[in-house]
């Protein structure tokens, strides 16, 4: 009889490992799925911004006397900045729309008059001051965090975990500078083999 349970007890741990092993694999393939996603997005999300520039800047005079700052991530579009005049910031968000690919746009364009340069050199510190944080930070994947910075007021965008974002908006919250800080972000949520975005 005690011969007959150990074995019963060897094929539940062989059973059990077995099963570990596939659980670890699929989480492993469901990763290495989601990295690959990472980096292919990461080019697209260039290659869009460097068009929006193009049409706002390069292509176009109609923007010169503006001050548009432009961020992509995972095809959601950021427009912020300053434009002297209400058609320009209606302009703007329209030639963005009509780029390929683009999925939304989220327009942050204040209607008035460009930002100084020590303005402008102050936000670049501060989202410097900020990305520094997050590398240092054992709770933020900094690599999925964008932060642009407009006038005092911090943009995040990403695709993170809801404790990951939370943890993020503290540490850029808590950053001297910061005016105010608007959350883009959306939220991952990996069961198995299978990967969910939320958008909140």
């Amino acid at each position: 009889m005690s011969v007959l349970v150990f074995i019963q007890t060897g094929l539940s741990i062989i059973l059990f490992l077995s099963l570990q092993g596939c659980l670890n694999a699929a989480m492993t393939g469901a990763q290495a799925f989601y990295n690959r996603h990472s980096i292919q997005q990461n080019l697209d999300d260039q290659y869009i911004t460097m068009q929006a520039y193009q049409a706002l800047k390069m292509n176009s005079d109609r923007f010169k006397d503006a001050n548009i700052s432009i961020a992509t991530y995972n095809n959601e579009v950021l427009l912020a900045g300053q434009v002297p005049h209400v058609w320009q910031k209606m302009e703007a968000k329209r030639i963005i729309k009509h780029i390929p690919d683009v999925e939304h746009v989220y327009d942050s364009i204040a209607i008035a008059s460009p930002s100084s340069t020590l303005t402008r050199m102050s936000d670049t510190w501060i989202t410097a001051k900020i990305k520094a944080k997050l590398i240092t930070s054992a709770e933020v994947d900094a690599t999925k965090v964008k932060v642009v910075t407009e006038n005092g007021t911090v943009y995040l965008m990403g695709i993170l975990p809801i404790e990951e974002a939370k943890a993020a908006i503290t540490v850029a919250s808590t950053t001297d500078g910061v005016a105010k800080v608007v959350n883009l972000f959306s939220y991952i949520k990996i069961l198995r083999s299978s990967i969910f975005f939320k958008k909140y």
